[in-house]
């Protein structure tokens, strides 16, 4: 069984590491295969670019980049 997780982003690149390290951290102590989704909603900082930079690291990790912000 696979656990996803999705995570809405808008301008998150202060704690996006952060934010990354701790789920990645709970659901590792969790006894199921996981990915995390995160879904950048239209994102104006480096939000983009930090996730790019930990889906690189980590193969559970997957990105979306919506095209504008749609709240």
């Amino acid at each position: 069984m696979l656990l996803s997780v999705v995570v809405p982003c808008a301008n998150e690149q202060e704690v996006l590491r952060e934010t990354n390290r701790r789920l990645v951290s709970t659901l590792g102590q969790v006894s199921l295969d996981f990915d995390i989704i995160y879904v950048d909603d239209g994102s104006t900082d480096s939000t983009i670019d930090l996730l790019r930079e930990l889906q690189v690291q980590d193969e559970r990790i997957r990105v979306v980049r919506l095209s504008r912000n749609f709240g």
